[in-house]
């Protein structure tokens, strides 16, 4: 019997260790991989919801800013809440970026020049434009469209948990009640 074989053995019994061991922290790299990523992937989710908040509420501001500014307004569509916007087009939407306060001293006046002081937002990165709908039956709404079909189901979801009682869901599209 060679004097080196029990070394030998010895050495791949520990040989076999450390590579059970390299692949047990290999293991537990490729899960902290993933749930690190999903931990980012939920921050992100998370900002953009609480941007698209941010930006309603502000919104929602300059609509409700536009009635009490100038009350006397009178948008001439339809009975319903004369002193609010009401779009020209057909379907009574208009992306927010055009809608008027009915008139104002001088004229009409867009929500981004409103007296608050604040800019109108820009629609979150994986939405478009935000729609400002206000019709006569359904009153004033807010829409948000996913740039993508289908895109953004999880902010999509969590909006939907966070405004049970003024947002639905109709299509891929968001829809928010500002006014009934």
């Amino acid at each position: 019997m060679n004097r080196w074989q029990p070394y030998k053995q010895q050495a791949g019994f520990i040989a076999s260790y450390i590579l059970y061991g390299i692949g047990l922290l290999a293991i537990v790299g490729a899960a902290y991989g993933r749930l690190n990523m999903s931990s980012e992937q939920g921050r992100a989710v998370q900002e953009t919801v609480d941007d698209v908040a941010n930006q309603l509420e502000v919104i929602r501001g300059k609509i409700l800013l536009c009635g009490a500014v100038y009350p006397d307004g009178d948008h001439g569509q339809f009975g319903a809440r004369r002193a609010y916007p009401a779009p020209s087009t057909v379907g009574n939407q208009d992306p927010v970026s055009n809608v008027e306060c009915p008139g104002a001293p001088l004229g009409e006046r867009l929500l981004a020049n409103m007296p608050d002081g604040a800019p109108l937002p820009e629609s979150p990165p994986d939405f478009d434009p935000w729609v400002y709908e206000h019709t006569e039956a359904n009153g004033i709404r807010l829409r948000l469209n996913p740039r993508v079909a289908d895109g953004a189901s999880a902010t999509r979801t969590r909006l939907l948990r966070q405004y049970p009682s003024t947002a639905s869901q109709v299509g891929d599209e968001l829809v928010f009640i500002i006014l009934n």
